[in-house]
């Protein structure tokens, strides 16, 4: 769970948005937004954590620029392999 005003943005996020976060380490990794609770007054941000990203990725990922097409396929496929990986560890889980 994140609390809102951890993430020093200047508007709530909703679910299904994307971001880059960084873990306790300082890497970087892509993650969805997959619920919104709290009380109304600092909303807590339920995140689904993807495949950690490499610095120019993170910084792509984090630029309100368009990605060119031949990194939008590099993105996918990171995406998917954050995807899986978190496929694996439900599957270690149960």
């Amino acid at each position: 769970m994140l609390p809102h005003t951890r993430t020093g943005l200047p508007q709530p996020l909703e679910v299904g948005d994307e971001l880059v976060v960084t873990d306790q380490d300082g890497e970087f990794h892509g993650a969805t937004v997959v619920a919104v609770g709290g009380d109304g007054v600092d909303p807590e941000y339920h995140l689904r954590i993807g495949a950690r990203l490499p610095v120019d990725l993170a910084a792509q990922r984090m630029t309100d620029a368009d990605l060119e097409p031949e990194n939008i396929s590099v993105h996918d496929v990171v995406d998917l392999l954050g995807e899986l990986r978190n496929m694996l560890r439900h599957t270690d889980m149960t």
